[in-house]
């Protein structure tokens, strides 16, 4: 009797155990709601700002044309009080310049601070301004930083944990990018791949819970149709695939020359440290100006241009020229520091490579002929995995963006391609190249750093397919001597670690850590070590 009212007493604390992780999840699934709708209407209000934008830079190229003489001033002159304007506005805000997606991955490994009401007033602004006065700078970047700080708003007011905090967070940024191209799914698989690259349950729904909300908020304000409205697509042969792998490659080889080139911009423009940010800005809006009285469509984001490649619209005599002016114009517009992401040129260029292989495939075989905007549609999913390195979330980006799932074979092969030709050629994805020179700027501005705190905070970290920590023993990884180990989660289990468990792929680690030391977990884990080898 006695056993048997044991085994009772602990089946009935296990339950309330799981009440317990039940009702704290939905209480988190609320609050990824609450975080998605923050992101939503931000992006959803930034992305209405930047269309009557192009609509009022368009009116005015117009009018300026139709002046005699001096009429290509006024873009240049009216772009550059933009630029300086922005500038001015970034300069109190710089974790805003850019993307704003380093930012926010360097914000969820605990090495910077995001302070929400400020990132969201000053990217918003600035940001319209900037991609307003022509920059070619997409959208999609200041809206996943938004809604980065929406989760922060939100984290700040509802959640007590710091765990938490980093997770609506995550689900904040997902939630901006589902806003902002009406692509739910593509915004949760971003979270899951590149911010957090982490399955947990709680990430899973709280992400899937703010991306859904928001793509809510962007259809019911903006429609349900997707961001690229196409013709019917003609179906693709399987004897296109030679022409697949050669676009592959093409995008592949063009990934590591963006990635490369947009470094030796930043590092360039870094070196003008007596040159003020408006005035770089200035000038780069101006010199937008000049080129878009002449060839508009490089100016803005590139959806328009975008459209019209994707309609055929654009012959392939001219697409070389579209080509080269857009890619330099991406790489002055980045480097100028103001808000701005790089998802939509780099789709556009990759539209553009795309449309060129297609069209001159149709000009050298006749029965190719027509099939220009399919591989526009494969060399913008093959053009984000060469660059950002994410397979998964281009793959699924293009799909949601365009409505066609009609091309899954072909799509696949070319992105397949370009990763693995990126991968050889040996250059680092872009997010991960910029979050090393944020960080790289941190160990330079000085010795204290207002933002790092020496407080004990709850981090998870997750042990990565091949990663050098499977199969080591806890007492061989090196970790901070001032962390503690909590537990080790393995599928439904729950393990106390000791010195000798080993650890396996996928693994979840829960650690007390001082805050200013968080980052050391992940690059423990990632550490060769002499024990590397041990099984």
């Amino acid at each position: 009797m006695r056993d048997e009212a044991l085994l009772l007493k602990k089946h009935s604390l296990y339950d309330i155990l799981l009440l317990k992780r039940y009702d704290y999840y939905l209480r988190f699934l609320f609050k990824g709601a609450l975080a998605g709708t923050g992101a939503g209407v931000v992006g959803v209000a930034f992305r209405l700002v930047l269309t009557e934008g192009d609509l009022w830079r368009n009116e005015l190229l117009t009018w300026a044309r139709s002046i005699p003489g001096w009429g290509w001033l006024v873009l240049p002159c009216l772009g550059a009080l933009a630029g300086a304007l922005a500038g001015w506005l970034t300069s109190f805000a710089p974790e805003t310049a850019g993307s704003g997606i380093p930012h926010v991955e360097a914000v969820l490994i605990n090495r910077r601070e995001l302070i929400w009401w400020r990132v969201i007033l000053v990217k918003f602004i600035a940001g319209a301004l900037a991609i307003g006065a022509g920059l070619s700078l997409g959208r999609e970047g200041p809206t996943v930083q938004m809604g980065a700080a929406a989760g922060r708003a939100v984290s700040k007011s509802l959640s007590s944990s710091k765990t938490e905090e980093l997770h609506l967070i995550a689900c904040g940024a997902g939630a901006g990018l589902a806003a902002t191209f009406n692509a739910p799914l593509a915004g949760v698989i971003f979270v899951l791949e590149e911010l957090r690259r982490n399955f947990s349950p709680y990430i899973l729904g709280g992400a899937l819970a703010a991306s859904i909300t928001a793509d809510l908020i962007s259809q019911r304000i903006l429609g349900p149709l997707p961001t690229f409205r196409l013709k019917e697509l003609l179906p693709l042969p399987l004897n296109t695939l030679p022409a697949f792998l050669v676009l592959g490659t093409l995008t592949g080889v063009f990934g590591a020359v963006f990635n490369r080139t947009l470094q030796g911009s930043l590092d360039a423009v870094d070196r003008l440290k007596n040159v003020p940010r408006w005035l770089k800005v200035s000038l780069a809006t101006s010199l937008a100006g000049l080129l878009g009285y002449f060839l508009p469509q490089v100016l803005g984001g590139g959806h328009q241009l975008a459209e019209e490649v994707l309609g055929g619209r654009i012959p392939v005599g001219i697409i070389a020229l579209i080509f080269a002016v857009k890619f330099l114009l991406t790489m002055l517009s980045y480097s100028a520091g103001v808000p701005g992401g790089i998802f939509m040129p780099l789709l556009v260029l990759g539209a553009l490579l795309g449309s060129m292989v297609g069209q001159v495939s149709g000009l050298l075989v006749p029965g190719f002929q027509g099939l220009g905007p399919s591989f526009a549609v494969i060399g913008m999913a093959a053009c984000f995995v060469a660059i950002v390195r994410s397979p998964l979330t281009g793959i699924v980006l293009i799909i949601e963006m365009s409505g066609s799932y009609q091309h899954i074979l072909p799509l696949l092969f070319t992105c397949m391609i370009a990763y693995i030709v990126a991968e050889a050629l040996g250059c680092l994805p872009i997010y991960e190249m910029l979050l090393e020179r944020e960080l790289a700027r941190e160990k330079s501005e000085s010795a204290y750093n207002p933002y790092t705190k020496d407080e004990m905070v709850v981090v998870e970290a997750v042990v990565e397919s091949m990663a050098p920590a499977c199969g080591r023993r806890v007492q061989d990884l090196d970790l901070p001597g001032d962390c503690l180990l909590v537990t080790i989660r393995r599928g439904a289990r729950e393990i106390i670690p000791r010195g000798n468990t080993r650890l396996l792929e996928g693994d979840h680690l829960t650690v007390i850590v001082p805050e200013n030391r968080a980052a050391a977990i992940n690059e423990a884990l990632a550490k060769e070590t002499r024990y590397s080898l041990k099984v």
